[in-house]
């Protein structure tokens, strides 16, 4: 083979999919809700589950995408994982609905006449008409089928020029399952089993391989197909993992029958059913041995379900420490439990806060907090900011049903102010961490910026922030509460005076105009979230801290900002 026929084979594949990864962006950006509320509507019972997940894909024109949807409603709970199953079923049949589109008009209607203009009409439209997003998204999606075909057309010119160049024959003697790997191999790759089919058509089309060969590739592809399910299921809930492990089974089913039963499924669409053309058999093949599948598991289908319930058990994983084994009902300890949860609770707020500046609070020393972050991994290793923002929410509606239990039982006046001043400091560290959250993006802008007046003012953010926090950590920490009311009184003042020292250098830049004005804007509302949320930080240590009396005086104090 050439090695321009080759990189016209590679470059017809490179097109292919460009051209898919348009018609599905395009189709989902305009149908996108349409769709979830379709499956979300007509899913209720398993033989509607299926005929839905067939339409939607042949719709989509991509079973990866629809089965992706169906775990998400899995994970909301919004679609019964026996429902789910159906739909993933019905979306191998959905699949082979572009097998038979490709087959119906890329290989017997020459398209060349209409492909060009279409891509023509489609670029030159993309770049006139930016503003008018409805437009765009029909131009893109003309843009993904004129791109779709043009590179089935590579393929085909490229596979017909090679036959001449060299002789294949010798690989095509390989063992039959070897195709099958090599099928599931492409299609793991490239995350996408229409364009493994295309490669096959292409290759029968050209009589560069036997049906038989041909047949094998697709029931690689057939099973490459389940990747990105698997992938998509990790780290999800168990009922994800059923649907998940469930539509691997059922291609692992499907695919080995389609192996065992090759010859006789071919004899059959030809001579019972009368298809004489290869790449007609190849498709019709994909779609009897998916139909057959889904009619086989159909009458089983609950039984299915009941043996992939018992195989994957809900793990209720936990946010807090303390309170995962402590009951309300000893009211003494419940009350000590709650007070150290929600110390860890604003320990684990002021590590997140200082990360989002890349900075850590070296020299602290080990201490409890720290020993039980160790001993308990809270969410995924490696978890980003906003993982672990998320898995604060968790903790912060687990500590207040907990405290919604102890507010039911009868307790002394003492008790009860205790209670509400703890659940005071969870709604300000909270609100400390939500403040971050809402800077989070301008921080990483401005830490990643090329421009000097930017970045120099990150690092001064930095360098406060981070000297705040450390200051904060003793207070939190070390077992006396000596003079926390003037340490934080401190605290404050410093904050009040680093956020005056910031307003007037960004109104100093606002002024020598270095800046665009919506920088100067950002800069601004970066820096009241800021001071805000290490305020609220603050206010969370006054009621951890101090006692009612104390934290009432605290209040009153002339906050000036």
């Amino acid at each position: 083979m050439a090695s321009t026929d080759l990189w016209k084979i590679f470059a017809g594949l490179g097109l292919f999919l460009y051209g898919m990864f348009h018609l599905e962006d395009s189709i989902k950006a305009m149908e996108g809700r349409s769709f979830k509320l379709f499956l979300q509507k007509h899913t209720k019972k398993k033989l509607s589950a299926i005929l839905s997940g067939t339409f939607v894909t042949a719709v989509l024109q991509s079973s990866s995408i629809v089965n992706l949807i169906v775990l998400s409603f899995v994970g909301a709970g919004m679609l019964s994982m026996r429902n789910a199953l159906g739909v993933a079923m019905g979306a191998n049949i959905g699949g082979t609905f572009n097998s038979w589109l490709v087959a119906l008009l890329g290989f017997k209607i020459e398209l060349n006449a209409y492909t060009l203009p279409i891509i023509a009409i489609c670029g030159l439209g993309l770049i006139v008409f930016k503003s008018q997003k409805r437009l765009q998204l029909f131009l893109r999606l003309g843009m993904g089928i004129g791109l779709l075909f043009l590179g089935l057309d590579y393929m085909k010119s490229s596979m017909e020029a090679s036959i001449t160049n060299f002789d294949f024959k010798p690989y095509l003697d390989q063992p039959r399952f070897v195709f099958v790997v090599i099928g599931f191999v492409i299609t793991a790759l490239i995350q996408t089993s229409a364009a493994t089919v295309v490669l096959a058509l292409s290759g029968l089309y050209t009589h560069l391989i036997p049906i038989e060969t041909a047949v094998a590739v697709v029931l690689g592809a057939e099973l490459g197909t389940t990747l990105k399910l698997f992938i998509g299921s990790i780290g999800g809930i168990a009922a994800k993992k059923r649907v998940a492990v469930g539509n691997i089974l059922f291609n692992i089913f499907t695919s080995a029958c389609g192996y065992i039963f090759l010859s006789p499924i071919i004899y059959f669409l030809s001579k019972f059913i009368g298809l004489s053309d290869p790449i007609y058999i190849l498709v019709a093949f994909q779609s009897f041995i998916n139909i057959s599948g889904v009619i086989l598991i159909y009458f089983f289908l609950d039984s299915f379900s009941n043996f992939l319930e018992k195989r994957y058990i809900e793990k209720q994983r936990s946010a807090t420490y303390f309170l995962e084994t402590t009951s309300p009902e000893i009211k003494d300890t419940a009350l000590e439990m709650l007070e150290k949860e929600v110390g860890l609770f604003i320990y684990r707020i002021m590590n997140l806060n200082l990360e989002i500046f890349r900075s850590s609070a070296e020299g602290k020393g080990e201490n409890e907090l720290d020993l039980i972050l160790k001993k308990k991994t809270f969410g995924p290793k490696n978890a980003g900011f906003k993982e672990k923002y998320t898995l604060l929410k968790q903790a912060e509606g687990e500590i207040l049903t907990f405290y919604s239990q102890l507010s039911d039982i009868e307790a002394e006046k003492t008790y009860r102010l205790r209670l509400n001043q703890l659940m005071a400091s969870l709604r300000n560290a909270m609100y400390s961490a939500k403040g971050m959250k809402d800077i989070y993006e301008d921080i990483m802008n401005l830490s990643n910026s090329s421009n000097n007046v930017k970045y120099n003012t990150y690092q001064l953010i930095q360098i406060q922030h981070k000297k705040f926090y450390l200051e904060l950590y003793p207070l939190l920490l070390k077992a006396s509460r000596q003079n926390c009311f003037e340490n934080l009184v401190d605290s404050l003042n410093l904050l009040k005076q680093e956020y005056e020292e910031r307003l007037n250098n960004s109104l100093k830049i606002a002024g020598e105009k270095n800046l665009k004005e919506l920088d100067i804007s950002t800069l601004f509302n970066l820096n009241r979230e800021l001071y805000s949320s290490s305020k609220a930080m603050i206010f969370s240590l006054k009621d951890y801290l101090l006692d009612t009396e104390s934290a009432e005086n605290f209040e009153n104090l002339p906050i000036g900002v």
